[in-house]
């Protein structure tokens, strides 16, 4: 935290930040396998190209939070263009947002998430998604938090 409490500002993700939010996305898939195991991670590591893209992407954008100068959280989010027969040209996914266990409940979260809602905005886009695990009640009530509410529901059968 800042010294007047406030929480720190995300600024966009950097090479050297690559490592840490690799680590970071590790712990969030590990979170998630604790909710369905659907979401375990296949191999020991994100994949390089997923991290590169990161931060070298032009529809791709990543932030980064530091807390005591280490990276204490990270979101990730996408532009996605539309077919050209659908009404809505383009769409943001905010795809990851993590924070570690020892700083949350401190207003990182909402800083991480608020400068993807800022990119999304300036990327002149109308509408902003994020996915979140049906029985992950405290990422609902965040997103919730955030002004988020139901657009599709996606069903699943397990065969």
């Amino acid at each position: 935290m800042t010294r007047d409490g406030a929480p720190p500002k995300a600024r966009r993700a950097r090479g050297e930040d690559l490592a840490a939010i690799a680590a970071h996305w590790r712990s969030l898939l590990s979170l998630h396998a604790q909710l369905d195991p659907a979401f375990r991670l296949a191999g020991a590591a994100v994949p390089a190209h997923a991290l590169a893209e990161l931060v070298e992407a032009r529809d791709v954008a990543a932030w980064v939070v530091e807390v005591d100068a280490q990276v204490a959280g990270f979101c990730v989010a996408r532009v996605e263009t539309a077919p050209a027969w659908v009404a809505e040209a383009s769409r943001a996914e905010i795809t990851e947002l993590f924070v570690s266990d020892a700083v949350r409940r401190h207003g990182l979260g909402r800083t991480l998430a608020e400068a993807a809602l800022h990119w999304a905005e300036s990327r002149r886009v109308a509408r902003v998604e994020v996915r979140v695990a049906a029985r992950n009640d405290v990422g609902r009530s965040f997103w919730r938090s955030l002004g988020f509410g139901a657009f599709v529901d996606v069903l699943d059968r397990r065969l």
